[in-house]
């Protein structure tokens, strides 16, 4: 009967299930790159016995947080004397805003998460403090370090020769990109939304809002951006509008979404850039919801209506439009076609009419193709997490399959972070996944987890029956930002040469 077991829970996921398990390997994931990687500049934090606050942080002395992340690096776990983490030799330093940005917005999303532990008797730590008070750290680190001198956010790369001897900052790529522009706004706002009563707080958000006017003085600009830039920017505008409910920003999703439709029918990005077409059509569903502009919806549905017809219900895969006898698969064309159909057919209140072909794709994708390195084990028996309102009782108890396959290799067993890997390559011939070199690319994981985490977190805390409680902000803070005017007279010269991704 050991056998019948896994493949019965194997063929009887729900899409609670799947939602729960894509959550919970998001929020472990960034767990384990902002606080156990070493990937990146690390914050000087230190718990001060003299300060009660502290009592509520002072589980990050147990681990080295992240105030900044980096491009690359292997994901092989590294434990030796000298360092418990990724293997620095491997670290490329290059730091992308939209990266951090992101990092921070994934903090915020699962503070929030976390703060629902907050007053219940458990047995496990709740981050909702430390992840708050790393998120404002990051931004403070944002706004003093990846800026130039025109106060816009770039690239930049630390050229000190290891992590214990500081940063060194330097300019990588002085091009201006409006998707590091936007993931920032969104950061710098979410942690006003989130903490208003935070003596930074209002800082903050004239900051995010003098980025959001920096759009509109250079919305001409927009009309210039690469489809695939367009799409992680009108995905930023959505997110920024859910938050804030700002007309200026309703008008921009408007006027970007007008455009992006025009210039998706110039091409076949069903070729070139699957990805990219996904996340739009996902995109376009939120766009609808905040303008109520039919014709959104209406080009979100015939992209659905697309991308339903690559799929291979005999193989449980979408198959790319290729006559290669091999196709290749990115990590983000997976998670943003796998998302699309999810988030539209649960909104479309039809998740049983594709519920097979979602618990296919998944299945394969995400579960057998090897796409995830490793998915951390589940909470056991013993730990709140396991049960519905943290209540330890027997009949509030989640399965395993809330959180993970039974089959899936752990970061333990593996030696690998539960991370995505860049590509997987899929062989007709012999119906099989590879994937190539295992790395971890900071971007991709990034983008991918965040928007995980915003797409199911409300879910989840439902699930979990969760009662409402309401973020306070960290009580010891840093000196506030002054409230630079952002934009320049060479963001236009800079922007027309732009339009690589970050990525």
């Amino acid at each position: 009967m050991r056998y019948i077991g896994p493949f019965f829970r194997m063929n009887s996921l729900s899409e609670k299930d799947i939602e729960g398990q894509l959550f919970y390997l998001s929020r472990e994931a960034i767990k384990t790159i902002v606080l156990n990687s070493k990937c990146g500049i690390l914050s000087s934090f230190r718990a001060s016995k003299k300060s009660s606050h502290t009592n509520n942080i002072s589980i990050l002395n147990g681990f080295s947080p992240l105030i900044c992340l980096y491009k690359k690096s292997s994901p092989v776990f590294v434990h030796n004397k000298s360092s418990h983490g990724f293997d620095e030799s491997s670290f490329k330093k290059d730091v992308s805003p939209s990266t951090n940005a992101l990092m921070t917005l994934s903090l915020l999303d699962l503070s929030r998460y976390y703060s629902n532990y907050s007053k219940s008797e458990r047995n496990v730590e709740s981050l909702k403090d430390a992840y708050s008070y790393l998120a404002k750290e990051q931004l403070e680190f944002y706004y003093e370090n990846l800026r130039n001198s025109e106060g816009v956010f770039i690239e930049k790369k630390n050229i000190s020769d290891g992590n214990a001897k500081g940063y060194n900052l330097l300019d990588r790529n002085k091009k201006f990109s409006f998707v590091d522009q936007a993931f920032m706004m969104n950061a710098y706002y979410q942690y006003s939304n989130n903490y208003p009563d935070d003596p930074s707080s209002n800082d903050y958000k004239n900051f995010a809002l003098q980025i959001l006017e920096m759009f509109l003085n250079f919305k001409d600009i927009l009309y210039t951006l690469s489809f695939e830039d367009g799409c992680k920017v009108l995905l930023s505008f959505n997110i920024f509008y859910n938050l804030s409910k700002n007309e200026n920003c309703k008008s921009l999703i408007i006027d970007l979404s007008d455009f992006l439709i025009n210039k998706f029918d110039e091409k076949n990005y069903y070729i070139d850039s699957l990805d990219s077409t996904a996340l739009f059509a996902l995109s376009l569903m939120d766009s609808f919801k905040h303008t109520e502009i039919v014709s959104f919806k209406e080009k979100s549905d015939e992209i659905f209506e697309k991308l339903k017809s690559l799929y291979n219900d005999e193989k449980g895969i979408f198959i790319k439009l290729s006559e290669k006898k091999e196709i290749k698969y990115s990590s983000l064309e997976i998670t943003f076609y796998f998302l699309f159909i999810f988030v539209r057919s649960k909104e479309e209140d039809n998740i049983y009419e594709y519920r097979n072909m979602i618990s296919n794709l998944y299945k394969k994708y995400f579960i057998s193709s090897g796409l995830v390195y490793s998915w951390p084990e589940a909470p056991t028996l013993d730990e709140t997490e396991r049960y519905r309102g943290l209540s330890l009782r027997s009949n509030d108890m989640l399965d395993e399959t809330s959180f993970r396959m039974p089959n899936m290799p752990s970061p333990e067993s593996s030696g690998l972070a539960p991370l995505f890997a860049k590509n997987i390559v899929y062989s007709k011939k012999k119906d099989s996944f590879a994937r190539p070199k295992d790395v971890f690319d900071s971007f991709r994981n990034l983008l991918i987890f965040y928007v995980f985490i915003h797409y199911f977190m409300d879910d989840i805390i439902n699930e979990m029956n969760f009662v409402s409680v309401s973020n306070e902000p960290p009580s010891e803070t840093k000196t506030t930002p002054d409230s630079d005017n952002i934009t320049s007279d060479d963001i236009s010269k800079e922007n027309n040469e732009n339009s690589e991704e970050n990525s």
